[in-house]
């Protein structure tokens, strides 16, 4: 996973019995692009796995604005092959 720049963010038992606990539910992140991020357990009790909620910062207002622009060109060329 290390090669793939993937880091487990889970930290903490996503499956809860009587006498054991493991983290066998995972998310990977790619930190480097998603550095800012909140992995909170929900607690629901319908199973013996809890779930995750993963809240990633996905704020963009720093990034430049891209306007695209289209433009036709019209020529008399064009409007001959348009019209024949």
């Amino acid at each position: 996973m290390l090669s793939y720049y993937l880091t487990s963010i889970i930290n903490f038992p996503t499956r809860v019995q009587n006498t054991s606990a493991s983290a066998i539910d995972n998310i990977f992140n790619v930190v480097s692009q998603f550095d800012i991020y909140a992995v909170t357990p929900i607690l629901h009790g319908l199973s013996d796995h809890d779930a995750q909620l993963l809240m990633i910062n996905t704020d963009i207002s720093h990034l430049p604005i891209q306007k695209y622009q289209t433009i036709r060109l019209i020529s008399t060329q064009y409007l001959t092959l348009l019209i024949n």
